[in-house]
């Protein structure tokens, strides 16, 4: 009888630790950076791009709605509509509400128009539309 009463209350110390072990930590939370929403016909411009002449330059885009939590630079998103461009998402940390995101263009415009560029962040998505202009050149002189 002993012996059934101790065989009992060992499993039944085996199944609790086994029932604690298995237990996750509802106190660990990971969160992801997360907007209210993205304001792409906002977006400002660093300088004017021009076809046919290497771009360095930036973008900011208004964002609503931040959560606070840090984000890593994203990857280049190639332009269409006006081909030769790139933007990459720089790092940074949301603001608790309202703030800026910055994208860093570079490389050659090959026409004049718009270059478009899909953003996806934070669960929202835009199309920022930079405009490019036509080179300029210099009036010839009559020989």
């Amino acid at each position: 009888m002993k012996a059934n009463r101790l065989l009992l209350m060992c499993l039944g110390l085996i199944f609790a630790l086994a029932f604690q072990a298995c237990d996750k930590d509802d106190d660990v939370t990971v969160s992801n950076p997360t907007i209210g929403g993205l304001t792409c016909p906002s977006a400002v411009f660093s300088t004017t791009a021009t076809s046919g002449t290497a771009y360095n330059g930036t973008f900011t885009v208004p964002y609503t709605g931040g959560n606070g939590i840090a984000y890593t630079s994203g990857t280049a998103i190639t332009s269409t509509g006006v081909k030769g461009l790139s933007a990459t998402l720089n790092s940074g940390t949301l603001g608790s509400g309202n703030g800026m995101l910055t994208y860093a263009v570079t490389g050659t415009p090959d026409s004049t128009g718009t270059a478009s560029f899909l953003l996806n962040f934070g669960g929202q998505t835009c199309t920022v539309v930079m405009p490019v202009s036509a080179a300029t050149t210099p009036p010839t002189t009559g020989q």
